[in-house]
């Protein structure tokens, strides 16, 4: 049986090859991520109903 590395100079075991801070980074950048597609999504069905209510002006989410 392997023995276990010892924990980092700040206490925190390994994360596979990574430390622990840049996982954590990594799953806050997805979690952002899937945060900022939810948002678009919602703001892109808002848009299209407001489309439907008030048609004509100017168009902020197909612009960008």
């Amino acid at each position: 049986m392997r023995n276990a590395r010892p924990p980092l100079p700040d206490g925190y075991d390994r994360i596979g090859p990574f430390h622990p801070y840049l996982v954590w980074a990594a799953v806050l950048l997805v979690d952002l991520a899937g945060l900022v597609l939810i948002l678009a999504l919602v703001a892109m069905i808002g848009d299209s109903i407001e489309d439907a209510l008030w048609p004509g002006g100017f168009d902020w989410i197909r612009a960008l």
